[in-house]
């Protein structure tokens, strides 16, 4: 193996491996499951008593083009502690079914000195040729799993050209049956879609509500919720949700797209450099009609006039959305709540609850509704201390890139070595081969010589590429990591001095995670109570009930602007303007009033009329209120926040 490391174990010392096995779906139905692999490697342990077993570490169901599993993640972090110095497999593609992902580990542990024995192939790359070999059966491990790709595809294009679903679940209205027949005339099963009852019928009241009722996409999908129609996984409808369920082909068009091109940053078939689909090209494949052709155009014609105005504002930063935790289990995403300028996060939906009573189930979630701007500078001031800290933050990134797996050196050491055997062998071929053949060498033995001096040279750029690869990608995740510290520690920690986008890298740099506590007690959004409002912004005290001689004033004051019937009502006005002052004192909702104080409609309607007839102010000026009393109580508007995070890099540009 090229640049191998010296062995932090003495020469000497005893074999110790680390058994290691993984299988996938395919292998498991080709026979080459656990079992198999445990015997393999059993036997080798049996021809060779004199090394021990330090640990077995296994991924199931794992594809081997992966670089990182668990079971290997895990057996890499024990590497790094010395506990073994061999790592046991039963064949070679079990390291990686790709060429970039088992050199990638094979160096990362030749780096520490720690070796691979392949029982199938009877390799040991400690030994004389053991890398050459290695890395021989690796690219024949490729070549089979490309193979086995292409079969998989060739099996998903026969079932397409026949109308049948090439795998993954049914779009939304729909579900996956056997067709006995396989829809070719031959005793042949073949899955296809067809219409789903109770998914169909909540898209035709979907469809209802938004055509002949009016609904926009969050009345649509609240009046679904309500219906108890939840969607597949069983939670609740979303605008976002429904909007896009209504918008899938398979309403307007009658087709499903199977391969759909990639739009932004979605998901999708993967394209080539021309635009065109890496596999093939975009196929539709038919489906049954959920509604007609007619329904499906009146339903885009209402659609296009609603639009999207149900859900957060395009193009706005969210820095914590998926951050925060809510009690219910879900997560809070960004949301503007019909305005651009009014940025919060909200619950992701309502969670479905069964009422203890009578078993049936409800829809509850007492989740709140945060302003972003209070809420994002609430969580920054939590990193603050750290931020603050410029020799701890750059200690931490300095770890972070410290204990990035592989050895930045010795990969480009191995980039320069591989570059000068490369060019070793093009001298050869360019100039040792022709002197071979002007001594009287057989021309077809020089061909045959050339061929394999090329095919080497190819395997080593192969490997230069991967190196290359490595080691860039490495250094610009370090850079990365090394401006997001500098960008924190420039602004000293102020989130005022920063736009939405930085705080989201930072963010994500910390992989921030919020929990919070009781919100009971919390202030509830929408409209203010007018009143309360204007002791808060004019900084007007909350007085004491007032005495007999200070009510008479009150009332002297205030009864030219009230109605006479004002005074004579059911209720004592002097004790429901009590209960106005007790609220205002305690910060209670109307909801929350108690009813000593008479009803509390009575309360609400008298004290709606002293606001509007501009009662109220006269009367805080009669009873001092500038300087007597307390201040009007202020609920808070965020609960205790539990900040946690560690520090990642690998952070999107």
């Amino acid at each position: 193996m090229p640049i191998v490391a010296r062995s932090r174990l003495h020469a000497a010392a005893p074999i110790t491996v680390a058994r290691y096995r993984r299988v996938s779906t395919t292998d498991q139905l080709n026979g080459f499951g656990l079992e198999v692999q445990d015997a393999v490697c059993n036997d080798w342990l049996t021809r060779n008593p004199q090394a021990t077993v330090y640990g077995d570490y296994v991924d199931q169901a794992v594809s081997g083009a992966l670089e990182s599993r668990p079971g290997m993640d895990r057996l890499v972090a024990d590497a790094d502690e010395g506990r073994f110095n061999r790592i046991l497999i039963p064949s070679v593609d079990r390291v990686g079914r790709t060429i970039r992902a088992a050199y990638n580990w094979a160096w990362q542990m030749g780096d520490i000195g720690i070796h691979f024995i392949s029982v199938k192939e009877g390799i040991d790359t400690s030994a004389d040729g053991g890398w050459q070999s290695f890395a021989q059966y690796v690219r024949l491990a490729e070549m089979e799993w490309r193979r086995i790709k292409e079969r998989v595809v060739a099996g998903k294009e026969f079932k397409i050209g026949y109308g049948g679903w090439p795998g993954g679940p049914a779009p939304y209205g729909y579900r996956i049956a056997i067709d006995e027949n396989g829809g070719i005339g031959r005793r042949k099963k073949m899955s296809v879609l067809v219409s789903d009852n109770r998914e169909a019928m909540t898209l035709s009241m979907a469809i209802g509500f938004v055509v002949d009722d009016g609904m926009n996409f969050t009345e649509a999908a609240g009046k679904l919720n309500k219906c108890g129609f939840l969607t597949r996984s069983g939670v609740p409808w979303t605008a976002a949700n429904l909007r896009s369920r209504l918008h899938h082909e398979s309403l307007h068009g009658g087709y499903v797209l199977y391969r759909k091109a990639k739009r932004d940053k979605s998901p999708g078939t993967t394209l080539c450099d021309d635009g065109v689909p890496v596999h093939s090209d975009q196929v539709r494949i038919g489906v049954p009609r959920i509604v007609t052709a007619e329904r499906a155009e009146a339903l885009a014609t209402a659609m296009s006039e609603i639009g999207f105005q149900n859900g957060r504002g395009r193009n706005r930063v969210y820095p914590l959305t998926g951050r925060i935790q809510g009690h219910c289990g879900l997560v809070f995403t960004g949301s503007n709540q019909g305005s651009e300028a009014n940025r919060g996060y909200r619950c992701q939906g309502l969670v479905p609850k069964r009422d203890k009573g009578t078993g049936q189930k409800g829809m509850s979630c007492a989740e709140p509704y945060f302003n972003a701007d209070e809420i994002e500078k609430a969580v920054w001031d939590e990193l603050g201390a750290l931020l603050k800290d410029e020799v701890h933050l750059h200690a931490t990134v300095n770890e972070w890139v410290l204990s990035r797996s592989g050895d930045k050196a010795r990969y480009a050491a191995r980039v320069q070595d591989l570059e000068r055997k490369m060019g070793r062998q093009e001298l050869l071929i360019l100039t040792e081969v022709p002197k071979y053949l002007q001594a009287g060498m057989d021309p077809a033995v020089a061909a045959a010589a050339t061929r394999k001096l090329r095919d080497e040279l190819g395997e080593m750029e192969e490997q230069r590429k991967i190196a290359k690869e490595w080691l860039d990608n490495y250094k610009e995740s370090e850079g990365r990591a090394r401006n997001l510290a500098a960008l924190v520690t420039g602004i000293e920690g102020r989130s005022g001095g920063m736009t939405l986008e930085e705080m989201k890298q930072v963010f994500d740099m910390f992989d921030i995670r919020v929990t919070f506590g009781d919100v009971t007690h919390l202030q509830k959004p929408g409209v203010q109570c007018q009143v309360t409002a204007w002791h808060w912004d004019n900084g007007m005290l909350v007085p004491p009930d007032p005495t007999d001689e200070q009510w008479q004033a009150v009332v002297a004051a205030v009864n030219p602007l009230l109605p006479a019937k004002h005074f004579t009502g059911k209720y004592d006005i002097r004790e429901q303007f009590k209960g106005m002052l007790y609220r205002l004192r305690h910060g209670l909702s109307w909801a929350d009033m108690p009813d000593i104080w008479g009803s509390v409609g009575a309360v609400r309607e008298r004290q709606l009329t002293w606001w509007k007839r501009g009662a109220w102010s006269v009367a805080m000026e009669v009873l001092n209120a500038k300087e007597r009393g307390v201040p009007a109580y202020r609920r808070p508007t965020l609960p205790q926040l539990f900040v946690t995070g560690r520090f990642r890099g690998g952070i999107a540009p």
